[in-house]
């Protein structure tokens, strides 16, 4: 039997978290980069009509429909309608509840006509599935139910739970691609809904190749869909939550290690051509290389379809939208459940180097789907260089449907709490209100963090009251980290990858300021590719407008690169730290705000000397 609607209700989650998320509705999002970003998207999403967006489906089936539809291939309507319910809980923006009961309204009606829409691959049953949750959750509309229940029965119906189970994208997998990821929403429902049918189903689809073998620390998975592998460790964070099984939880923290340790370049960003875990050592740096630069090695590999091919610049570096998408809900997950601030740092890299760095989405549907690292150079291009097979343009494809998902989770990746402590996460311009027993407590970050080092923070709290305000203290941050409250500096220890704690009796209006000092760093791509590194300063990947060789000591960057003056977070190599040509020098700033459509390089060569690069050279070839 279904329970009645009670979205704050525990009472089928057996693992409570450690943490809590806040309400999207408790957090504002402050004037800055992520905001702008987020108001781009409410109103492009706003203007596209419903028909548009549920033409797709209709096509499929030859069911005639007067309207255009949205070029690419579809399936992003869950996704849409989601994003529209969270957002309005984000904003208080009543044009998108408006919008979000009227998509799922004709939604409705078009399933009740034609029940043949309900026949749907994982794929896109997953994500229907996923924002028809989303309005029952965030917005209390209990009217969906009944459509859930009846796509979910239809999928028992039409999946076929007899496919090859080890995650290889080939034919095996009947096109039932990416269902690894059902456990997730499907155990979601029962936590919300109540039905045990939701949980019994849940269990069918549980990636046990992948995870048994996380758990063993067997790392050779082979090459598999980098995005959706990823977030299938969240479909393992609602199994810990309904069975209180440990091993899932340790599925996560496992993989997170090995992930973010092995698999993922400087700027967060993973899954090269869309594979993780390819059967080759130093894939990342190979990833980055053209076969110029080569030397003869084999330009191919195979991917996650099981198929041998080249290496190839159509294929970037990270799906950025996508593959932020998983990682946003993997930290949240790990961060509820194990209350360990370094599963912060994963978003954090995500936040500043992949979808902060992201143009605004088109009208016409085009948006940066992959970024690039390539060593002879990558842009930042709303242009996609493949055509699918039916002559679709990558336009309103899948990164439209997560990116609008990214930009309304930015607020509740900032901030948690339990009982007595606050939390915060991440360090974007925000304001978080925080309901207690003895009175409400608003936090203000007022900073222009990361564009300066130092986080002001005003805490608003009934005067006396006393809790703890826990901040986490980035992985980067290991110079002299300060901490002031209402001008005074305070001993408090703030060791990368832990929580600063600061716990006191509140006067009502108080300052915190915290200061993490920024410094220049190398950081190589992969152990076999130690000479091709990125340049970061604090929280940034570092990118420069013309492709060279750096010559100097990657120890201490700051004694031949440095601040160009009148310049924000820009800097510039000395006269013969570049090549062969001592009067040339290379000028590099944050990828995050490096324009659409000019070249970038962000992984160079370095060597400490010409000489000794020649003569590595010449060894090679004899």
């Amino acid at each position: 039997m279904m329970q009645p609607y009670d979205a704050q209700s525990e009472a089928r989650t057996k693992a409570k978290g450690k943490l809590e998320l806040f309400r999207y509705e408790d957090i504002s999002l402050e004037n800055s980069l992520w905001k702008h970003q987020r108001d781009a998207v409410i109103e492009l999403y706003l203007s596209l009509s419903n028909g548009d967006i549920l033409k797709s489906p209709l096509q499929e089936r030859g069911i005639p429909s007067p309207y255009q539809g949205l070029p690419g291939w579809g399936g992003t309507m869950g996704q849409i309608l989601g994003s529209y319910a969270k957002l309005y809980c984000a904003t208080g923006d009543y044009r998108l509840k408006a919008k979000a009961i009227s998509l799922f309204e004709d939604y409705d009606a078009l399933t009740l006509e034609h029940p043949e829409l309900l026949h749907q691959g994982t794929y896109y049953f997953d994500k229907t599935l996923g924002g028809l949750l989303d309005l029952y959750e965030f917005m209390g509309c209990t009217r969906v139910t009944d459509a859930i229940s009846r796509l979910v029965d239809q999928s028992m119906i039409d999946l076929d739970r007899t496919i090859d189970r080890d995650g290889l994208q080939d034919a095996r997998m009947k096109g039932q691609i990416e269902w690894y990821t059902l456990p997730e929403n499907l155990y979601r429902a029962y936590q919300l809904l109540g039905d045990e049918k939701y949980k019994t189903y849940a269990a069918v689809w549980h990636y046990d190749y992948m995870w048994d073998k996380v758990l063993n620390h067997d790392f050779k998975i082979g090459p598999r869909h980098a995005y959706s592998h990823v977030n299938c460790l969240s479909s393992a964070a609602r199994a810990y939550e309904v069975t209180g099984d440990e091993k899932y939880l340790n599925v996560m923290k496992i993989a997170y290690d090995e992930i973010t340790a092995h698999h993922t370049y400087a700027t967060g960003g993973y899954g090269p051509a869309e594979n993780l875990f390819v059967d080759r050592e130093g894939y990342l740096g190979f990833m980055l290389l053209s076969p110029w630069d080569l030397g003869g090695e084999d330009p191919c590999y195979t991917n996650f379809a099981g198929q041998r091919v080249a290496r190839s610049d159509a294929w970037g570096s990270c799906e950025v939208s996508c593959c932020a998408w998983a990682v946003f809900k993997l930290t949240q997950y790990l961060m509820r459940h194990t209350g360990e601030a370094k599963y912060g740092m994963w978003a954090e890299q995500m936040l500043y180097n992949c979808t902060g760095g992201q143009p605004d989405i088109k009208p016409n549907g085009e948006l940066l789907y992959y970024s690039s690292y390539f060593a002879d150079g990558a842009m930042k291009s709303t242009v996609d260089r493949r055509l699918r097979a039916g002559g679709e343009n990558f336009t309103w494809q899948c990164c439209s449907g997560t990116f609008p998902q990214d930009v309304a989770e930015y607020a509740r990746l900032a901030y948690y709490h339990d009982s007595d402590t606050l939390y915060v996460s991440q360090y974007m311009p925000s304001k978080v209100t925080w309901e207690r027993a003895d009175g409400a407590v608003t936090v203000e970050n007022f900073s222009d963090f990361p564009k300066h080092s130092t986080v002001r923070f005003r805490v608003n709290a009934p005067a006396g009251s006393h809790f703890a305000l826990r901040f986490r203290v980035p992985a980067w941050a290991d110079g002299a980290n300060a901490v002031k409250v209402n001008g005074r500096a305070e001993p408090w220890d703030a060791l990368p990858n832990t929580w600063l704690t600061v716990e006191r009796d509140w006067t009502g209006d108080d300052l915190v300021e915290l200061d993490f000092p920024y410094r220049l760093r190398f950081q190589a791509v992969d152990a076999q590719h130690p000479n091709l590194v990125a340049l970061l300063y604090g929280p940034f990947v570092m990118v420069s407008d013309e492709m060279t060789i750096l010559v100097g000591d990657r120890e201490h960057p700051e004694e031949w690169i440095l601040p160009v003056e009148g310049e924000e977070l820009t800097f510039r190599t000395l006269p013969g730290h570049t090549g062969i040509r001592s009067f040339v020098c290379r000028t590099f700033r944050p990828y995050l705000s490096y324009p659409e459509d000019k070249w970038y390089f962000m992984y160079h060569t370095i060597t400490d000397s010409l000489e000794k690069k020649e003569k590595e050279k010449r060894t090679v070839n004899v």
